[in-house]
């Protein structure tokens, strides 16, 4: 099959492109004390999970339990669950999770151990767990080093194993202008720092110091206090992404569409909000120099002017983010040049409960 044989909208995935982005993320933090343990949240798909794996990273991280449950039946892990977990049917899915692989939950309050250590006497296990701290970002985690402390020592009473600290610097990621991101990032990354410091002199030194994300890899990469890096996005290149760190590798991801309309200079797609979104920005065209200029549920508008786009003709689109678009998929047309080589489900995707 060649790219022009495939029904519209449908997601394509280069896998060379993706492979180079893996080998160079892996080739990073190869030789550096901090390392990898990459987002499923970004690809949702086992077949990316395990070439991850196999490239070096010291497991996977998941938003939510039903990631989490793909990626553990599949043997894939440890799993780091960067989110907290609420709701005794939902604390029995995560030790059911830790049955098959290891897992590691993230708390933030007393509420997540009266939670975790319920589900713990139920399960008739222990489970590990780290601190997420707020260093920004401003939704969950803990909002001072006396807080953390205190947290850490109650984890170390119960069944809940202490392993050390989380914080996300998702407010820098996508800053555009380098200076302030970086310094973003280095400002969220100091707070961190506050409460290792404290847990340290306090005799809780954590083992886990987990950050950064595509856009602060390399910060948060090279920051002295942390020991893993979570980031996801790195391994397709989104429209975003690549606007922020055009340094990074190449988009791997495209979404095929087909023009089913022409009228002057505007020109109609056939890939809407259901197949494609824009919170991030304009999607735009992989190799012409057009930009999805408005979204409905069906219809894509874009700007054709300047170009020979006509009805019937068939052009991919970069999305602007990656994973939400990939969200609305259920599986990749994977491809070499204009080629299909296979299809692989997206086993991860709407798997938000």
């Amino acid at each position: 099959m060649r790219k022009r044989d495939i029904d519209t909208p449908a997601l394509l995935l280069d896998l060379d492109v993706a492979q180079e982005n893996i080998a160079a993320m892996a080739r990073y933090f190869a030789a550096r004390s901090q390392k990898l343990r990459p987002h499923f949240k970004t690809p949702k798909t086992l077949e990316i999970a395990r070439r991850q794996m196999a490239a070096g990273a010291i497991g996977i991280t998941a938003s939510k339990l039903g990631e989490a449950e793909v990626l553990a039946r599949a043997g894939i892990g440890p799993i780091l669950i960067a989110n907290q977990i609420a709701g005794a049917q939902k604390i029995d899915r995560l030790f059911a999770i830790a049955q098959k692989v290891p897992v590691i939950a993230t708390v933030e309050s007393e509420f997540n151990m009266q939670e975790l250590e319920a589900g713990a006497a139920r399960a008739g296990r222990a489970l590990d767990a780290i601190i997420e701290i707020d260093t920004g970002m401003n939704r969950c985690g803990t909002e001072s080093p006396e807080e953390t402390i205190e947290l850490a020592r109650r984890i170390g009473r119960g069944l809940i194993n202490y392993r050390g600290v989380m914080g996300y610097e998702g407010h820098a990621v996508l800053i555009a202008d380098r200076a302030k991101r970086e310094q973003t990032a280095r400002d969220a990354l100091a707070i961190l720092s506050r409460h290792v410091a404290a847990l340290r002199a306090a005799g809780m030194t954590p083992e886990i110091v987990s950050a950064g994300g595509t856009g602060t890899f390399d910060i948060a990469g090279s920051w002295p206090d942390v020991t893993e890096v979570q980031a996801g996005s790195y391994v397709f290149m989104d429209g975003a992404y690549r606007h922020v760190r055009p340094d990074l590798g190449a988009p791997a991801l495209s979404l095929l569409t087909t023009v089913i309309s022409r009228r002057g200079d505007r020109a109609i797609i056939d890939a809407g909000m259901k197949s494609l979104t824009n919170e991030f920005g304009a999607p735009r065209g992989k190799d012409l120099a057009v930009k999805v200029e408005r979204l409905s549920e069906e219809h894509g508008h874009l700007n054709a002017a300047g170009t020979e786009i006509g009805p019937g003709m068939k052009i991919e689109i970069v999305p602007s983010h990656g994973d939400t678009t990939i969200n609305l998929h259920s599986e990749y047309y994977v491809v070499r040049g204009d080629e299909v080589i296979a299809i692989w489900p997206i086993e991860g995707a709407r798997a938000y409960r």
